[in-house]
């Protein structure tokens, strides 16, 4: 038996992944696999990420639903030649999960997913909205889109081939789907404060309203119907909150709540809540818990340092004008200087676990992408051997892929040193928390005119501030001071980068 079935299970993609969401399957039940077609989008605490089938087979059963988060080895599905039983496969399943399925989260308690009903329940109304949902092919899988705009999207069963992209490449976002939905006269409800004032109960069938189980418990004990709820939890769910909220609006609309519950006399109706609470979700999570765990644990100081940014953007300008294909930002020249000045000082050219330093020859820098979930930050391998423009184009590769959510988890592990550029918003200077295991992060702001004193006579210079954020148990001051200084040397005469 176990030799013609094959199990799909949640894979652990890199040392810290414990779970992962399934976010949509690319293939269906019956459907013939080859070695290497893609089975599964998996979104992880960093990325999504698609489990490619290891043989060719007939896919039998899909045991995982689209939005539950499953557990790392939780059985997602089963191939199976054609000739074994379906009694069979339900042995092999309920050997494996030994009463255990590994579930941890789902979209909603109730057995059938909203994701899979037809377009008519999960969006009331129609005329314009259909022109948004139902036409089209159906498999948007291709579309890039933000995992955000994905999620509501399925929410919403609005086919994302039906919506322009505002960003790079047509990337569509969530304004750009907040907009279809306004144009076709719907409005996606957790961006909105519900006003209790003028609002009638809700007596349509809640069940595939997508709501936690505590939430949906208590609806049911308050006599609550969970379309009355504003959804403010993680995947558009109704959380406890939100019910307990929904209670208090709708005691207003009967008259049920007065000034005398709160040491008043008269009856007064309370207004709807002016806040929106919003769960992390797991991008956030983790990298809350990475930042909390690099202040707790490594006890950081910090070295800012001006520099001239003056020749650093004649060069960039010279570089743009003299190659047609170059788009080199001044990122691009300050991440090129930084591993310039590592192999200058490679003692902060360094992996810190701890107990141990691991001390590299190459210059593999981390470079921050702000996403829409939260902030990561993809590896440039070898900067210091690499041409500015072979730099350029990695790193806008790089930041392109992690925005559209095409980023390899391989390509965020590892780096011996960070960068964290706020400039180009304008920021003038701010402190960076290390990012594990580097002993160092580099804070850049923004290059600004000011008036500078030299030999004597005032003139205008575009200056800089850097700050270098250190781990004091393997970097002291004196080695941090060196770096900045040889860094200040690259900055203000580029020329040696390119020698």
């Amino acid at each position: 038996m176990a030799a013609r079935i094959t199990p799909i299970l949640m894979p652990k993609w890199g040392m810290e992944m414990s779970e992962g969401t399934i976010t949509q399957w690319r293939c269906s039940p019956g459907s013939k696999v080859d070695a290497g077609d893609e089975l599964v989008d998996i979104e992880t605490s960093k990325i999504v990420n698609t489990l490619a089938a290891h043989e060719a087979g007939l896919l039998r059963r899909v045991l995982a639903k689209e939005g539950e988060t499953l557990a790392v080895g939780a059985l997602l599905a089963i191939q199976a030649d054609a000739s074994v039983p379906e009694n069979e496969i339900d042995e092999f399943i309920a050997e494996h999960n030994d009463g255990n399925s590994g579930k941890k989260k789902s979209v909603a308690d109730n057995p059938q997913s909203p994701i899979s009903e037809s377009y008519s329940t999960v969006i009331q109304g129609a005329g314009a909205v259909a022109e948004i949902v139902a036409s089209g092919d159906f498999d948007d899988g291709a579309v890039p889109a933000s995992n955000i705009a994905r999620r509501l999207a399925r929410r919403y069963g609005v086919n994302l081939r039906n919506i322009q992209g505002s960003g790079r490449h047509g990337r569509i976002s969530k304004i750009d789907l907040e907009k279809a939905l306004g144009r076709a006269g719907r409005a996606i409800e957790h961006e909105h404060i519900h006003h209790a004032i003028g609002r009638k109960r809700s007596t349509d069938d809640d069940r595939l309203i997508p709501a936690t189980p505590v939430a949906r418990r208590l609806a049911r004990e308050l006599g609550i119907n969970l379309r009355d709820c504003r959804p403010g939890g993680t995947r558009g769910r109704v959380g406890k909150a939100d019910v307990e909220a929904a209670r208090i609006q709708l005691s207003a609309i009967r008259g049920e709540i007065s000034d005398g519950a709160i040491g008043g006399g008269s009856r007064q109706a309370i207004p709807a809540r002016d806040f929106v609470e919003v769960e992390l979700s797991g991008v956030r999570k983790t990298i809350a818990a990475r930042l909390q765990g690099s202040k707790q644990n490594s006890p950081h100081f910090r070295v800012k340092m001006t520099a001239d940014a003056g020749k650093l953007l004649d060069l960039k300008k010279a570089l743009n004008e003299n190659h047609a294909e170059a788009k080199i930002s001044l990122n691009d020249l300050l991440v090129k200087a930084c591993a310039m000045a590592l192999q200058r000082v490679p003692e902060l050219n360094i992996q810190f676990d701890g107990k141990l330093v691991r001390r590299f020859g190459r210059a593999d820098i981390a470079v921050a992408v702000a996403l829409e979930e939260g902030l990561i930050a993809p590896i440039v391998r070898s900067v210091d051997s690499k041409g500015i423009i072979t730099i350029s184009n990695e790193i806008r590769d790089l930041t392109t892929r992690a925005k559209l959510g095409l980023i390899k988890t391989e390509e965020l592990q590892g780096g011996t040193f960070s960068v964290s550029n706020l400039g180009m918003l304008g920021v003038k200077e701010f402190d960076a928390i290390i990012n594990p295991p580097h002993g160092a992060i580099l804070a850049i702001g923004a290059a600004e005119e000011v008036a500078v004193v030299r030999n004597g006579t005032i003139a205008v210079a575009t200056m800089m501030t850097l700050c270098l954020s250190c781990d004091h148990r393997v970097i002291d001051g004196a080695l941090a001071a060196r770096f900045m200084a040889s860094l200040k040397r690259f900055i203000e005469d580029p020329a040696m980068m390119l020698s």
